[in-house]
């Protein structure tokens, strides 16, 4: 009866069909999860060791149920935690990788503000200082084993 009240209320009856004729969004595609291949070999590596342990305990007896069970909650907690530890290795990799790529763009940076640096103290003194200019913009050659200042020739 409650529900009937809702729906014939004026102000309600507005918002609860609005609520049930919308639609639900459709699922186009789905992404297959990280590292599955990673996951995948670490589940076997453990799957296999754990076996072949379970195996050479029991110097081929037959494992009763209870060892079965331990011995799948063993897989499954060992896997998990090896997992665990793949993910933060890869973190570790990624962030170290960034600090990396972070550190050669500053280095690159301050280089080229050096640079920079450089050729603007170059022009200021060629403006500055005519004797700097007239040395900077010529060649130093030998002319009868004495060393001279030639004009370097325009090209």
């Amino acid at each position: 009866m409650a529900w009937q009240k809702i729906l014939l209320n004026p102000k309600t009856a507005g918002a609860v069909s609005k609520f049930f004729s919308k639609k639900s969004d459709t699922i186009k595609s789905v992404s297959p999860g990280k590292n599955l291949t990673t996951k995948r070999d670490i589940q076997d590596k453990v799957v296999k060791a754990v076996d072949e342990g379970t195996r050479k305990g029991l110097g081929g007896i037959p494992p009763s149920q209870r060892l079965k069970q331990s011995a799948s909650k063993t897989k499954r907690d060992s896997s998990k935690s090896m997992k665990d530890f793949s993910y933060k290795y890869d973190e570790i990799v990624a962030k170290r990788k960034a600090a990396d790529k972070k550190a050669i763009k500053q280095a690159v940076g301050g280089a080229s503000a050096a640079i920079a640096g450089t050729v603007g103290g170059h022009v200021a003194a060629k403006k500055k200082f005519p004797k700097y200019k007239k040395f900077m913009e010529s060649d130093v050659k030998t002319v009868d084993g004495k060393l001279t200042i030639v004009p370097k020739k325009k090209k």
